[in-house]
């Protein structure tokens, strides 16, 4: 009956045990399975400090030089173009800069690209269009970094570029006039920045310099920009580790009570509570709806809502920018029934899965190869067709580097870039077939020794009476969960089934009532209705859940979360 192939971790030695004596079991091994060994580790992840653990961005080589030249813009009145990517993570880099360059009066425009018809990061036309408006210095977000050709064409143009990025670091890299990029930059000591988090370094450099004017007032008006860094930082599935976890926790409190009107009213349309903001509330609510406008349309909308000064525009686009969302949803699901009907039955024999369509929207393409690789734990692609080449958008499984395999076809593609687990590229017709062969063949080779079943990773296992208001305690000190540090997920034995309901539309939920001695709890079971009939009162099973709070009119309890469940008998 269980989806995955459990694997309970490791249990904590007792060198460690030692080591920490003051520590709780459950503490210590929830720390343990994150690789937290030292007080030093452990002091940064459990409190996060902004004053201690936010770099200096000046440690970036290229900083003093990036800033100087970006305060020089205003001496000389010249033109600065912010360009930006079209995804949340881009879109939030880009606002937080045109944020600062406002407060310092600059003279700039923002450039987001148009996902079809642009593609990602620069290009030649466009770089050319900018020098015609008088452009004199262009700043990335979120890209850039695999642009070496259009930025000599920039340099040639008589412009000069800014790259703040994070994405996979090519054997060319652009002669800028500065690259600040965290993995680039053997001096700066977090290499897993977001693109956004990335553009937050340069705003807090800017802002700190006496040119700024903001004198005792920098560090105030830099921890404002904190609920776009946040947005972000998770929206683009960074490790919230090390100084992200310190930029996601203090962005979360930031959202809560964000002064951005934008996400003010995005909130109201939403139901989003601020009561309770976690990483959770921003990768399932808040960025599937900013990165709606690009996939549906245009990035340009999502930029206004996070920069608007107008309540009746923030209005206007929070309610455009849900609707486009829901419009993306029902096309995510009939495009992921389409490829799967495409795909049929998947074979050993099938390292990675390409499926594809002419009228695929290729703003919604990563959604479908995200589907694809969750549902059959291998690397996938889907591509749509634009008349002249196709679009591909791929995800991958952890013991597969995307980017990496595709730097071994780079000569198939007209453009590619990204990172181990999510990658893109564009190719001509004429070439797919023989990369699509060819990369199958290697990505066989690389993967022969694996077995494409799901591994569902376990903390510990626990009894039905641990799961309790102590542990969800514990817990809120792991928080904000999310890439790299993932929400606890416990393993319950010797549940007994009291009662099993349908929830939901179609009944495409179950709630189960279960009992262990004395202990009742009840376990919602998100997209298990499938299982209302095979699960019947006085069942045992045995259970992999999630722990944590379910809050409704004021009323607060413990909610246990289905990942995934066996019948013992």
């Amino acid at each position: 009956m269980n989806k995955y192939n459990w694997q309970i971790k490791e249990l904590v030695s007792e060198e460690i045990k030692k080591n920490f004596p003051e520590l709780q079991p459950a503490v210590l091994q929830l720390l343990y399975d994150r690789g937290l060994k030292t007080q030093e580790e452990i002091d940064e992840f459990l409190h996060p400090d902004y004053s201690q653990d936010i770099h200096d961005p000046f440690l970036f080589q290229d900083m003093e030089k990036a800033v100087a030249r970006i305060y020089q813009t205003k001496d000389k009145k010249e033109k600065i173009l912010i360009y930006g990517d079209y995804d949340a993570d881009g879109v939030c880099g880009s606002s937080i800069l045109a944020k600062v360059f406002k407060k310092l009066a600059l003279n700039f425009e923002v450039y987001l690209p148009d996902r079809e018809k642009d593609g990602y990061g620069l290009n030649e036309n466009l770089v050319r269009q900018f020098a015609e408006q008088g452009v004199k210095l262009i700043i990335t977000v979120d890209c850039g970094i695999s642009n070496a050709k259009e930025v000599s064409l920039a340099t040639d143009l008589g412009l000069e570029v800014i790259i703040t990025d994070h994405h996979h670091i090519p054997e060319e890299v652009p002669p800028a006039l500065a690259i600040i990029h965290p993995g680039y930059d053997k001096n700066y000591p977090f290499d897993k920045l977001a693109g956004g988090g990335v553009a937050f370094k340069v705003a807090q450099a800017l802002i700190r310099k006496p040119q700024s004017g903001l004198n005792g007032e920098a560090d105030y008006y830099e921890k404002w920009l904190l609920d776009l860094v946040a947005i972000s930082t998770v929206a683009d599935m960074v490790p919230l580790v090390g100084e992200n976890r310190t930029l996601a926790k203090y962005g979360l409190i930031v959202l809560a009570k964000t002064r951005n009107l934008g996400l003010q009213q995005l909130y109201q349309v939403a139901g989003i509570k601020t009561e309770k903001m976690e990483a959770f509330t921003i990768g399932f609510q808040i960025a599937p709806r900013i990165n709606a406008a690009s996939r549906m349309d245009h990035a340009n909308s999502a930029f206004r809502l996070l920069t608007t000064e107008n309540v009746e525009e923030a209005i206007t686009i929070a309610h455009e920018l849900n609707k486009k969302n829901q419009a993306r949803q029902s096309l995510t699901e009939k495009m992921v029934s389409q490829a799967k009907e495409q795909i049929g039955e998947v074979s050993k024999d099938q390292p990675v899965l390409f499926t594809y369509g002419d009228d695929w929207n290729p703003g919604v393409i990563g959604l479908v190869a995200s589907k694809l690789t969750q549902d059959f734990s291998r690397p996938a692609f889907a591509l749509s067709f634009d008349g002249q080449k196709y679009i591909a958008s791929g995800r991958s499984i952890k013991e597969f580097n995307l980017i990496e395999g595709l730097d071994k076809f780079s000569d198939y593609f007209i453009k590619y870039g990204g990172h181990s687990g999510a990658a893109g590229f564009s190719i001509t017709k004429e070439k797919f077939e023989k990369f699509k062969a060819d990369f199958s063949e290697f990505a066989r080779e690389k993967l022969k020794d694996i077995k494409f079943i799901p591994k569902l990773i376990i903390d510990q296992e626990i009894s039905l009476a641990e799961a309790n208001w102590d542990l969800v305690e514990i817990l809120a000190d792991f928080e904000p969960f999310g890439e790299g540090n993932y929400r606890p997920r416990f393993l319950i034995k010797d549940l007994k089934v009291k009662s099993s309901e349908g929830l939901g539309q179609d009944n495409k939920h179950l709630r189960l009532m279960v009992q262990s001695g004395e202990t009742v709890r009840k376990i919602i079971c998100f997209g298990f209705g499938d299982l209302c009939e095979a699960l019947r009162p006085g069942d045992m099973i045995e259970a992999v859940c999630e722990l944590g709070i379910n809050q409704w009119n004021g009323n607060r309890e413990i909610q246990l979360s289905l990942i995934d469940v066996n019948k013992i008998s």
